[in-house]
């Protein structure tokens, strides 16, 4: 913009220096030539070529004016104007005016080597080739030349006959009168020539401002005076009506206003760029837009103004606060892995014990209610204990094919038992398998379910609808996967507010009394693990509508067995590493109620040890249960590596209470047979060592 300026300021001045040297130029010709009238025609000339500068045309048109004042002011009847060509050492003409119209520009070159400054041609003139070429090109026998050297502009002017209108010879003393009204003509088509570069370059300017992505305002007396099309769509503006001459403060929030304003008053004082600055934008509408601005010295129509550059990073925004949202999720799964493994091990020996005593008590005595009870609130403990794996590195989802509607009304039935909540459920038949760890997506389901039935106390609608959708569908979202199953949890209740919207699934925030806040916040860490997308939209008054997408499976899904009651006894050797001394015990003590011979070891050292006596006595483990993590000893995964050393064939199951290692989630790819999660009870441990040695079974 500062190059704009400038080049105005320059072609006024070259417009104030032209009539200053014109009006001097006719003194200098007056006081130089004595002949009164020839000073007259060359005055009269000069004039009537400089009214030329006062008309809005275009070159062309000024050319042939010019060419028309020659004529009519010094008696020929025919004129040319020439422009010299340097790439092709040639004269070019330009503009033709007269009788007899015959021009030859192909002769032109002839005399382009010599190019004379000033030239005429009369009956006693000697003809050469520059001579010929001249009458040639203008058809006439009587001729007038000058050339312009530093323009590389010539005039060619001449007459049929030497007296039917000139009446006199050509002579030396024309060329005052033909160099001085060529020399304004040439300030003249200069300046035309910067007038229309000045208004290409002022349209390219425009142009491009207009087409600016970065929001563009120029502020002139603390009003907008300008706006581009980004700029208008910034502050939600249909037309230039509704912003130009609007106070600009009026589009700023007014938490920003006073640093907006310390901006634009030093950018004016110090004629230079600020460096930039987030700013609210208040939209027409009333909402606010994040940008990133920057304020630049500016001439807006002779006076002093600023231009402001917004840039719309409300995108940006958005993601910087997802990205603190997942740092505060993994800072509470630091914390939670940090006391998930000892603490599982703890309830492993708690349920396990309180297992065991049941299945020894007396179903009708005292201590055994008290053992229910018990073992009730231990799985309490147990269902807290997996809330916070879920946003730990180790609460990786053991993932299967899964039809998600039988979870769905299960999951849902469950929580609003009792409840005057109505649910509306829209599950197609053809609804596409997902691969979901169905622990972890039931506590999905009945958190959504548990929110709605807390926002709807006199009772509602609560509707989940599901639609499979391809990448078409999402192509707009940041999900990587080629299908999903969407679905749709609506519920008529209060509603959220826009302040509490943005925080809801931050760990620990909750507006309710008596409330965790980890309920909406394992939600999200479970849908984010298993790589899909949780977003929800709310209106005070209006009920709140959670959208979740999950991947599609590409495989179908596994036909799952009715669970037995009881445990199912069997039989053999099984060695168990763990190095807490309780689960090793409640373990040991739990296989040898399920008809299991058990060894146990502290660490991996001990347990190859263990393995490789056994197998050299010819009395070999059927099955090792190996921990993953052992702390200040070897681990499970190095342990699987050197018994599948010594026995390929091992059926090994891998058991852990968190670990961050991928081996929970495919522990095939590892050696392992199986995988047990702590706490486990005694059906689960069963369950896990007939699926692996079923030839265990008792005959």
């Amino acid at each position: 913009m500062d190059d704009l300026k400038t080049e105005k300021d320059f072609y006024r001045r070259q417009s104030d220096d032209l009539g200053g040297r014109v009006l001097q130029l006719q003194r200098e010709l007056t006081c130089i030539h004595g002949d009164a009238k020839r000073s007259r025609t060359t005055t009269a000339l000069i004039r009537r070529t400089y009214e030329l500068i006062n008309h809005d045309v275009t070159i062309d048109q000024i050319q042939r004016r010019f060419l028309q004042v020659i004529l009519s002011t010094m008696s020929v009847d025919r004129a040319m104007i020439l422009r010299y060509d340097k790439a092709s050492n040639k004269f070019i003409p330009k503009c033709f005016l007269g009788s007899e119209l015959a021009m030859t520009p192909r002769n032109l070159h002839r005399f382009s080597n010599s190019i004379p400054d000033f030239m005429f041609v009369n009956s006693e003139t000697q003809p050469d080739s520059t001579v010929n070429s001249l009458r040639e090109a203008i058809s006439s026998p009587y001729l007038l030349w000058t050339f312009n050297h530093h323009d590389d502009i010539a005039l060619l002017l001449g007459n049929a006959t030497e007296d039917r209108v000139f009446r006199r010879p050509f002579e030396e003393k024309d060329r005052d009168v033909l160099e001085s009204s060529l020399s304004v003509f040439i300030d003249i088509v200069s300046r035309k020539e910067a007038e229309i570069a000045l208004l290409k370059s002022e349209g390219r300017y425009r142009n491009l401002v207009q087409s600016s992505p970065e929001s563009i305002f120029v502020c002139c007396d603390s009003r907008i005076a300008f706006a581009n099309n980004a700029g208008l769509k910034l502050l939600g503006a249909e037309n230039p009506e509704e912003v130009i001459d609007h106070p600009s403060m009026e589009f700023i929030h007014p938490e920003d206003q006073d640093g907006i304003r310390t901006m634009i008053r030093e950018t004016m004082e110090n004629h230079y760029e600020t460096s930039l600055m987030e700013a609210r934008f208040r939209r027409i509408d009333g909402s606010t837009v994040d940008t990133e601005i920057v304020v630049i010295p500016f001439i807006f129509q002779d006076r002093s103004a600023v231009q402001i550059v917004a840039i719309d990073i409300s995108e940006r925004k958005k993601m910087e606060k997802e990205l603190i949202k997942v740092q505060k999720i993994e800072s509470l799964g630091i914390l939670a892995g940090g006391i998930a493994h000892d603490f599982n091990n703890i309830l492993t020996g708690i349920l396990g014990n309180i297992e065991l005593a049941i299945a020894y008590s007396n179903s009708e005595s005292e201590e055994y209610q008290f053992l229910e009870n018990a073992h009730s609130a231990s799985n309490r403990a147990k269902e807290l204990t997996q809330k916070l794996l879920t946003f730990s590195k180790g609460g990786v989802p053991l993932t299967q094919p899964t039809k998600l509607a039988e979870i769905i009304t299960d999951s849902v039935n469950f929580v609003l038992s009792g409840s005057s909540i109505m649910c509306d459920y829209s599950l197609p038949a053809d609804l596409w398998p997902v691969d979901i760890d169905v622990v972890q997506f039931r506590q999905v389901i009945e958190n959504l379910t548990i929110n709605a039935n807390q926002a709807m106390p006199n009772g509602g609608i609560f509707s989940i609808e599901a639609d499979n959708i391809d990448e078409h569908d999402v192509k707009s979202l940041p999900l990587s996967k080629k299908r999903y199953v969407k679905l749709i949890i609506k519920d008529q209740g209060v509603g959220i507010s826009k302040n509490d919207l943005q925080n809801i699934f931050d760990p620990y925030f909750t507006t309710k009394d008596g409330g965790s806040g980890l309920g909406l916040a394992t939600t999200y860490s479970i849908i984010k693990k298993h790589d899909g997308l949780i977003t929800v939209e709310s209106e005070i008054g209006l009920g709140t509508m959670f959208t979740i997408y999950v991947p599609a499976s590409e495989k179908e899904p596994y036909e799952v067995d009715e669970k037995e009651e009881y445990p199912e006894r069997g039989q053999g050797k099984i060695l168990v590493m763990d190095d807490d001394e309780s689960v090793r015990k409640v373990t040991f003590q739990m296989l040898d109620k399920l008809g299991f011979s058990a060894v146990t070891a502290s660490d991996g050292n001990e347990t190859i040890e263990l393995f490789k006596a056994a197998l050299e006595s010819g009395d070999p483990f059927d099955g090792v249960i190996i921990d993953l993590t052992i702390r200040g000893g070897m681990g499970g995964q190095e342990t699987i590596r050197r018994l599948l050393e010594i026995d390929p064939d091992i059926k090994a199951i891998v058991s852990s209470g968190y670990s961050n290692s991928p081996i929970m989630a495919n522990f095939k790819d590892y050696g392992f047979k199986g995988i047990i999660k702590k706490p486990f009870n005694i059906i689960g441990l069963s369950e896990c060592i007939q699926n692996i040695v079923s030839d265990l079974k008792p005959g």
